[in-house]
């Protein structure tokens, strides 16, 4: 059981991030609320349950429209809708896709594409993809792909005017006749729409489609996957269910997470800038300081230039990598080696690293809880170190979240890394993997209030120089 407390404090340092972000977002695009997005944001802030993401495959099989939402400027938002797209495809017979980035006018272009009759140069040139649309072709490019590998037919059904949201109904009714074209010519076939999730309130979109369809006297069966939903992701981590990959919002509504309300905003910041020829990509200045001050702040531990000077520079919008290396060179820099590392024993060096990749992944888990993959990387790293019984054992049960290991395995563990002295890549694997399991057990006992934020900060600030101080922090720690 969690702390409500603790879930508050958590949830905060996340939307404190998200606010940052927000500020700069609000500074280039001050595009006021307007009913039509009120209204989608008053239909979906609550969820009936939670489910599996393989859940609402069921209920897409069993439909003949299938509507995804998409967040443009989030390439994880267009990847997911292509492994959609290919779980319904190798369980369906007939299949096809409609996207919003490309106009319906320009369809025998789209279809010259598809079939390899031009490249992908002319294609984007002649469809003026940088100039009607703009958002990154990368996870667009997927979806396309995917569909061409899949042999589903790809639809585009959007039209003028996009940017004007006064004439947002006009433009609705005509994408919806395009689409209900589309189901008229085979009403069994299931038909995937890739849109915008603001069009995606029952009213908007699905609404319209449905008044077509049954004026016509057509069946349809609709099945709406929304994506990354703040309302909704919020209310996961506030009653402790932030690894929660899906919600049913209700019957045949659904919301997966697949991104942080951090990447996402991320990704739209990073996406206005290069609106205004201010293309941060690969440097990412903006986002590693929101990052590193809003840890520092719940660590806090006083900012200084050395700390902020020495962080790399992030590549792509990876929040929970990102943080995980900003809080290691935290801890360095609280020990006082981040230019400079103290001279230790190996056996001392190498905890020392698991203390420090504990930590990273610990903050990594606050800012992005649904962080996990420990178990496959301990599968790797076994592999990697070959049958060893003791050694095995040992590692099993440090990794394992609800058991205490005895001392025979902490000396198994420490006549191994003797023996591996020598072998820098199995000593790095091996670490890595013992401080994230540790990073996870903080995370949990901080969160059942079993440690306080002093304790970390304790942590972060412990200089770990003396002989055996960091095994006997590390086996401290375990016994949380």
């Amino acid at each position: 059981m969690y702390s409500k407390q603790r879930l508050r404090e958590v949830t905060d340092l996340k939307r404190k991030a998200v606010r940052r972000i927000q500020t700069d977002i609000w500074e280039i695009h001050t595009s006021p609320n307007r009913k039509y997005i009120e209204e989608f944001s008053q239909e979906f802030d609550s969820f009936e349950a939670i489910c599996q993401p393989n859940d609402l495959l069921t209920d897409a099989l069993d439909a003949n429209l299938v509507w995804v939402g998409d967040y443009h400027a989030l390439t994880k938002s267009q990847l997911y809708a292509a492994e959609l797209l290919t779980r319904i495809a190798r369980q369906k017979d007939r299949v096809a896709l409609a996207v919003e980035p490309i106009f319906a006018r320009n369809q025998e272009v789209l279809d010259s594409w598809m079939a390899g009759k031009i490249s992908e140069d002319e294609f984007l040139s002649r469809v003026r993809y940088e100039d009607e649309w703009g958002c990154d072709w990368t996870g667009y490019k997927a979806l396309f792909e995917r569909a061409r590998e899949l042999r589903v037919p790809v639809y585009g059904v959007d039209c003028h005017p996009r940017n004007d949201m006064r004439s947002i109904g006009r433009r609705d009714l005509s994408i919806a006749r395009q689409i209900a074209r589309l189901v008229q010519k085979d009403p069994n076939q299931t038909l995937m729409i890739v849109f915008g999730e603001s069009h995606l309130a029952s009213n908007h979109l699905p609404g319209r489609v449905r008044d077509i369809l049954d004026r016509k006297k057509i069946a349809s069966r609709h099945v709406v996957v929304l994506q990354n939903i703040d309302p909704l992701y919020w209310a996961l981590q506030e009653t402790g269910h932030g690894e929660a990959g899906a919600v049913r919002v209700r019957e045949a509504c659904y919301c997966v997470f697949n991104a942080t309300p951090i990447e996402k905003y991320e990704s739209f910041r990073q996406y206005l800038h290069k609106c205004i020829e201010e293309d941060l990509s690969g440097d990412w200045t903006l986002l590693a300081q929101t990052l590193i001050e809003v840890m520092m702040d719940f660590l806090e531990i006083k900012n200084n230039d050395s700390v902020v000077s020495h962080m790399p520079a992030i590549d792509g919008i990876q929040v929970s990598i990102a943080a995980e290396e900003f809080a290691r060179r935290i801890h360095q820099a609280c020990r006082g080696e981040l230019t400079k590392p103290f001279a230790r024993a190996a056996n001392d060096e190498f905890f020392v690293k698991v203390i420090e990749n504990g930590l990273g992944y610990f903050c990594s888990k606050l800012l992005d809880s649904s962080r996990d993959g420990i178990e496959s990387l301990a599968e790797r790293v076994l592999l990697h170190i070959g049958r060893d019984d003791r050694l095995t054992r040992a590692i099993e049960l440090l990794v394992d979240p609800g058991k205490r290991p005895g001392a025979q395995h902490f000396k198994a563990l420490r006549c191994a890394i003797e023996a591996k002295a020598g072998k820098q890549k199995t000593r790095r694997m091996l670490s890595q993997l013992l401080g994230y399991a540790l990073g996870r057990r903080l995370y949990h006992a901080y969160l059942q209030s079993r440690i306080s934020r002093k304790d970390i900060q304790a942590l972060f600030n412990d200089p770990l120089n003396t002989p055996n101080r960091p095994l006997e922090c590390y086996r401290e720690l375990l016994m949380l």
